[in-house]
Formats: structure tokens, C-alpha cells, sequence
């Protein structure tokens, strides 16, 4: 996830006297011995939003957005990442895995920039160069060096991983030249309103037209980058064999466009999709339990609408799909129907997924409300069989004996894993009781309810003990308490490509996790 460039800086203290954690000693060790500045690089993994990665993680080697270490070393127009495992002398998914051996590599990679470059001087602004080249964002990276440099010259305090806070000494000596982009070269207008125009190679990266006589758009691919909005544009714009319609930031405030969509952008793993979708890419981690935000869907939803004023879009879950329903080719008919089946089993089926076999955009995509944003439906199949909340809290979703139920939610509390969520409906009608007397005065507003439990930290047990990729079985369904549902029957759908879908019982939404009295999300069983 992105993390603004706004620091939290303490006005109630001196941040320059909070401890240094793992992370902040780290790069201060690995600064010192290589004559990096520590501050510029602890500033570009603030902005690149890799302060907050986890010292472990599980990767895959298809990962749209592979990246590395808290500088999220990626593959854009300068290849940072290979670069890295080359002076390390390991491979590139080591050094992704284990997001220490990653920065050390990060800091490796700057340092031989900085001899390559001549640049040996202790002033900040002297870095720049190093900076533009390290992005690998050719174009775009103007943009990129004045929001480190803001970085810098602001200083502050950025959440990193487990709760550690680091602090940027501000520095003033920045010319604030540095602190400002020129303004971006438009090549050409992109299709979506306000996207940012991203200019790609169209060598290995996408196809010219639509073939087959310009084959009608008819599908909309749903990804997820598994890296920050910075690696996410070098990368789309430049690694080779891959490439995406559009990329929208994790807040909903940035939408870049790589390829036109009378074009066709490599995307899907599947040439027969490929030719009749539009594929979106969304800033974000499929493992991340806190999900997506309410500002990214509501982007998503913006854009799918545009698209679809374009193009003969339906909006249902045959032509609205994730990546992991996409057909592996290899494996099936290319044209065939998208998997069904529901999130476990569509994910774990090497069928499905491209020819990657990708998972993206994972059990924390909140299908049901997404789609009712879109003025369409999700299925039973998107949905678990306990009530889940969404990361908003204002809804709770379930299939129940193949009946899709959703509860409309002023707020939602996250139960022990096993058992469902607890929403407090929007609206409870008042229990009858006795008229009141003309003496006893209006009577009380009883509309809201009563207040919930308070919220406690959910059990982990559940997203713990499952590997990535893979769910718990169900414990059950529950009987539905939390206030009034509305439910729809499940139905069979004709699929896109004039193939019929099949439609199995599935499983209920979404959960949510308390932290500190903030409410987020976990998938519950």
C-alpha cells in the first residue's frame, strides 16, 4: 500500500529522540558502511511505501509487480531488482522474500549508482541523478524525485512494520526547485477522464487493435499489483510481456493508462480473454487482511462505468472478473466460461488463474459490494457461509443454503473465527409496549437500536494457520442474528463467449480485525 509522503511528525515532542527499531537500525548500519545517506534512502521507501512491508513473505514467481526490500527494488526501465540480486550474488525471488536481504540490496544498488554516476557528495541534492535512475520510471521520474526531495526537506516520522516509527530529520537546505516536478508531457488523451497517460513500448508489451476483426470488448479482468503505485507504473510501462489497460492507486486518487482500449494489453494469460477484455490493475497486496479501500472501489467502479459507456460491458460476474477466474489455456479451451465455483476452489485449480495460474485480486476483493456499486450483483459463490463485514462496516454478506443474504450495517463487529460477524442494522423497528400516557411526554426515538459489544481483537487463528492461496473449512452457518437481510435466490447465468456457467454453494464475505480501537479486515470462515 502507498504511503503518503505527509509524515506524522509528533508536534508534542522531539521525534529525532524516538528510538531507532529494526528497520530504521538496518539501514543506518547498511548507509554507514556503503556512504549511502541514510535519510534520502529512508525517504524513498516512504514514499514507495515499503517501510511497511514484512520481514518475511510469501511470493510467487508471476506476481504482476514483483518487488524487493523497502525500496522495492522492481522491474521498470531501470532494473533495479535483477541489479540487486546481481551484486548480491542470489536470485530475485530471495531477495522478495525476505524483505531485510531485499533492503540490503536496495542500498547495494544505490551505492553503484552512485560510483557509476560520480557522486560521492554528503548533500542531498547531489543524489538526485541516483534518485531518477534508481525509479526506473523513465517519463515519470521528475515527479517521483520531487516527492522524495518533499520527503526530505519536510522530515517527520513514517509508520513501519510491526508498529515501528522512523524518523527523517527535516532538511531545509533542500533547494526547493527539487520539491517541485515540471509539468508532464501528454502524448496523447487516454480513454478514462483525468487517467495519467503512461507511454509504453509496444515491443513484447501489447497488440495493435483488437483481432479477429476487432473483436467487441466484452469482459472487464479485475487485478491486483502486489506492489506500490511507483513499482507498479515502472513496471507495467516497462517489463516485458506484461502490460495492463489500466492502474488505479491504492486511495483512489491516481488512474494511469498504459494501452488504448481499442488495443489489446497482454494481461489475462489467456489470448481468447485477452482479445475481448479490458484489464485493471489496483494498487495493493492480496495478502493484506485490511483489504482494499472504499475510495479504490468506488475509482474502480468510476472507471468500469466509463468503460462501459465505451463499450458492451454487462455487468454481471460472468463479464466482471478476477484474474483467478481467467482459463489456463494451457490446461482448457481458451474460450472457455470463468471458473464459478467460488474463491477457494476457483484459486486452487490450476485450470484457472491464466497461464500463470494467478490468484489475484484474492479472498479480500469484496465482490458483493463491488458489484452493487456497479449497479450489478455478485453471486452466492462470492459470498462465505457466515456473515462477514466489509472493510467499510457498513455491510455484512453471507450465502446461506444457496440464498446470497446481506445486511445493511451502521456498524459491524468482528466475531472469534467460526462465528459470524455482528452488524448493527441501519434501522430496528421499536418492540410494542404500552401507548404512552399524555403525561409521560414525547416518546423516546428508539430508531438505531441498541449499542454492540465492544469490539475486541479478533482471533487470528484462522489467517494464520492457512498458507496463502488456500482457506479454512467452513464451521458452519449461522442463524442469521444482526438484524434484518435481504436475500436473492441463486441462479445460473449464460456466460460470456456463449458458454453456461455453473453455479455452486459457496461462502460468506468478508471480516473485520480491531486494532487499537480502529476497525479493519480478516477473512473469517
Amino acid at each position: 500500500m502507498v504511503v503518503a509522503v505527509a509524515s506524522c511528525a509528533n508536534p508534542n515532542g522531539d521525534a529525532s529522540l524516538v528510538p531507532e527499531g529494526p528497520v530504521a537500525s538496518q539501514v543506518s548500519r547498511l548507509c554507514a558502511a556503503h556512504g549511502v545517506p541514510r535519510d534520502l534512502v529512508l525517504a524513498i521507501a516512504a514514499v514507495e511505501g515499503g517501510l511497511q512491508l514484512p520481514a518475511r513473505r510469501v511470493v510467487r514467481p508471476d506476481d504482476t509487480v514483483p518487488v524487493a526490500g523497502i525500496l522495492e527494488l522492481r522491474h521498470g526501465k531501470f532494473n533495479s531488482l535483477a541489479a540487486g540480486a546481481a551484486l548480491l550474488g542470489t536470485t530475485e525471488d530471495a531477495l522478495r522474500a525476505d524483505t531485510d536481504l531485499g533492503t540490503i540490496a536496495g542500498v547495494r544498488v544505490i551505492a553503484d549508482l552512485a560510483q557509476r554516476m560520480g557522486v560521492s557528495s554528503p548533500r542531498l541534492a547531489d543524489w538526485s541523478e541516483v534518485v531518477s535512475e534508481l525509479s526506473g520510471l523513465g517519463g515519470f521520474a521528475p515527479d517521483y524525485v520531487a516527492r522524495v526531495y518533499t520527503a526530505l526537506r519536510r522530515g517527520g516520522l513514517y509508520p513501519a512494520r510491526d508498529g515501528e516509527l522512523v524518523y527523517i530529520a527535516p532538511h531545509p537546505e533542500i533547494p526547493v526547485a527539487l520539491t517541485m516536478a515540471p509539468p508532464g508531457l501528454h502524448v496523447q488523451a487516454p480513454d478514462f477522464p483525468g487517467a495519467i497517460w503512461a507511454e509504453t513500448p509496444m515491443d513484447n508489451k501489447w497488440t495493435s487493435g483488437r483481432p479477429d476483426g476487432n473483436a467487441a470488448v466484452d469482459i472487464v479482468v479485475v487485478h491486483d499489483t502486489e506492489g506500490g503505485w511507483d513499482a507498479s507504473l515502472s513496471t507495467l510501462q516497462w517489463d516485458g510481456g506484461k502490460s495492463a489497460h489500466y492502474l488505479i492507486d491504492a486511495d483512489g486518487s491516481r488512474v494511469a493508462q498504459f494501452v488504448k482500449e481499442s488495443d489489446t494489453a497482454w494481461h489475462a494469460g489467456n489470448w481468447c480473454y485477452n482479445k475481448h477484455s479490458i484489464g485493471i490493475e489496483h494498487v495493493g497486496y492480496a495478502s493484506n487482511k485490511s483489504g482494499f479501500s472504499t475510495a479504490l472501489y468506488d475509482k474502480s467502479v468510476e472507471l468500469v462505468n466509463s468503460i462501459k459507456s465505451r463499450w458492451n460491458v454487462p455487468i454481471d460476474r460472468n463479464h466482471i472478473v478476477g484474474h483467478y477466474q481467467v482459463p489456463n489455456g494451457n490446461n482448457m479451451d481458451q474460450c472457455s466460461p470463468p471458473c464459478s465455483a467460488g474463491l477457494d476452489p476457483c484459486e486452487s485449480d490450476l485450470n484457472y488463474g491464466g497461464s500463470g495460474h494467478h490468484t489475484d485480486p484474492g479472498y479480500y476483493w469484496q465482490w458483493c459490494q463491488y458489484m452493487e456499486k456497479l449497479g450489478g450483483s455478485c453471486n452466492c459463490n462470492d459470498a462465505w457461509s457466515l456473515w462477514n463485514c466489509t472493510s467499510d462496516g457498513t455491510q455484512a454478506w453471507r450465502c446461506n443454503n444457496g440464498q446470497l443474504e446481506k445486511q445493511e450495517c451502521v456498524s459491524c463487529t468482528v466475531m472469534p473465527v467460526g462465528q459470524p460477524d455482528e452488524c448493527k442494522p441501519a434501522s430496528v423497528e421499536p418492540e410494542p409496549g404500552p401507548e404512552p400516557s399524555p403525561e409521560a411526554g414525547p416518546e423516546p426515538d428508539t430508531e438505531g437500536g441498541t449499542e454492540p459489544p465492544e469490539a475486541g481483537p479478533a482471533s487470528d487463528a484462522a489467517a494464520e494457520d492457512s498458507p496463502e492461496g488456500s482457506a479454512p473449512t467452513d464451521a458452519g452457518t449461522s442463524s442469521g442474528e444482526g438484524g434484518p437481510a435481504t436475500s436473492w435466490g441463486a441462479s445460473d447465468d449464460d456466460g460470456g463467449c456463449g458458454c453456461r456457467t455453473s453455479r455452486t454453494s459457496g461462502r460468506a464475505a468478508w471480516f473485520v480485525f480491531a486494532l487499537i480501537g480502529m476497525l479493519g479486515l480478516r477473512r473469517r470462515r
